[in-house]
């Protein structure tokens, strides 16, 4: 059983791995790989979809278990390790990142929910994200709702000339059509603060910046693209 990161080295090895998808039983995504990586090695895999990339990353993390052949990490099969404890020992970012509605402090925990704030702001720092982080503008993060109270806020300024133009009745459903917007808004991205952050309080030995506060929304909608 794996306990701690010094017990493992990291030298993964496929040996003649066959598999195949549950659903796709007659597709084989992998046929006999034979792959060596070394610890500290720097490995890419490239090919067209479809060939066999993220099954590869799938299959070390045992979202699935190979057909045939093994996988072995510093020359024990993965089967053998206990499954909590090898995927604490592997970072796995996936191509289309994934935010819940909740802060950028409680999202980085989800990653360890024991981890310290110096943990935090340096897991921050090695993402690259902490100059985004420190440099956050408050109303960065309120971007749709800001958008919807503004279009509310010049619907009431230019309330006459709009219904001489458009009439009552739909001035009257534009104004109603915003206020479920901002509703929709409110109810789908509050969030209680510190919901997640249950942490004890010796966990908490830095003050990080306000930024690790910002709320990120459903699907982090409430940060750019960028």
């Amino acid at each position: 059983m794996v306990t701690n990161s010094e017990q493992l080295k990291g030298k993964i090895e496929f040996r003649n791995v066959w598999f195949r998808y549950p659903t796709r039983k007659e597709n084989w995504v992998l046929r006999g790989l034979n792959l060596t990586i070394n610890p500290q090695d720097t490995v890419a895999l490239v090919g067209e979809s479809g060939c066999g990339k993220s099954t590869f990353v799938s299959l070390l993390m045992r979202f699935y278990d190979c057909d045939f052949g093994e996988i072995l990490i510093d020359g024990k099969n993965i089967q053998e390790y206990n499954l909590h404890s090898l995927r604490q020992h592997m970072g796995f970012v996936m191509q289309e990142p994934v935010l819940f509605n909740y802060s950028i402090l409680d999202n980085i925990l989800y990653g360890k929910n024991s981890a310290a704030n110096s943990e935090v702001h340096l897991s921050a720092e090695i993402a690259n994200a902490l100059d985004f982080i420190q440099n956050f503008k408050e109303d960065d993060g309120e971007l749709d709702l800001t958008k919807a109270n503004h279009l509310k806020t010049q619907l009431a300024q230019n309330e006459a000339r709009l219904v001489g133009e458009v009439g009552q009745k739909t001035f009257d459903d534009y104004k109603t059509a915003l206020d479920m917007i901002i509703d929709h808004e409110i109810n789908n991205n509050a969030t209680m603060k510190g919901d997640i952050d249950l942490r004890e309080q010796n966990l908490k030995d830095m003050q990080l910046h306000h930024g690790f506060e910002i709320e990120c929304g459903v699907k982090g909608s409430k940060l750019s693209g960028g």
